[in-house]
């Protein structure tokens, strides 16, 4: 094709035929024009198709990763269910009008645990991954707004839990370092343990116990609120990440 076009040129200019030439020449060029265009147009389909590509297989990974933190929020769940029922149990029996001294003891010393539940998931490996690359600005903007929240109230919950557990854990410290609770002290059971609560005043063990119950309650309460709204968030956005997979 372009030796004809060679040829032609070549025909023309010998001939003196310069407005043929010309007109041949704009031709020339317009067809130049023309097959960058067209490459331009098929190189950004090519890319285009890529990112697409791309942002399926992001979904696929950010799906299965909030999958597993949808089952690790729910697991907290349970697991503050489970202290928060001990508490209540505490204070009913704490509250009965036979509830005495002994009383007192048996949960402080024997019962209370003094575990606390503690959201400290770093599941964010494929989300910052996207972020530091860029190829989460490929997802469409709506998505994207919506999986930057969802990180960022991670990074809220983190925070939230751990204010409320060193709070409580300052509250743990003060009352184990007068009385000792069974769970953590050094002296179980034998004398020793026995010695530190012979003669134990009702008052100052109910007045020590009190603030450790309210602390390990509203941190329970808190972290509670928190995950439930993450794994709102999550159940939300997986129903969107979903429906674009399908798209």
């Amino acid at each position: 094709m372009l030796f004809l076009f060679r040829r032609l040129r070549s025909s023309l200019l010998r001939k003196d035929k310069v407005w043929q030439y010309l007109a041949y020449a704009v031709g020339e060029i317009f067809l130049v024009v023309i097959g960058i265009y067209i490459a331009i147009q098929f190189n950004n389909w090519n890319e285009g198709k890529k990112a697409k590509e791309l942002v399926k297989t992001n979904i696929g990974i950010l799906i299965e990763t909030l999958k597993e933190d949808s089952i690790y929020y729910r697991e907290k769940l349970i697991e503050i269910e489970f202290y928060t029922v001990a508490l209540r149990d505490y204070q009913r029996r704490l509250s009965q009008p036979e509830a005495n001294l002994d009383t007192l003891i048996k949960i402080t010393r024997y019962e209370f645990s003094p575990g606390i539940v503690k959201v400290d998931k770093d599941n964010n490996d494929a989300y910052n991954s996207m972020t530091m690359s860029g190829e989460i600005n490929l997802f469409p903007k709506d998505l994207r707004q919506d999986i930057f929240s969802l990180y960022a109230r991670h990074k809220v919950l983190e925070g939230e839990n751990s204010s409320h557990f060193y709070s409580y854990l300052e509250t743990l410290n003060t009352f184990n370092g007068k009385f000792g609770l069974q769970f953590t002290s050094p002296y179980k059971e034998g004398p020793i343990a026995d010695a530190i609560w012979k003669d134990v005043d009702m008052r100052d063990l109910a007045v020590a116990f009190h603030p450790l119950m309210n602390t390990k309650r509203n941190h329970l309460g808190q972290i509670r609120r928190e995950v439930n709204d993450v794994m709102d968030m999550t159940d939300a956005l997986l129903i969107k990440l979903k429906q674009a997979l399908d798209d």
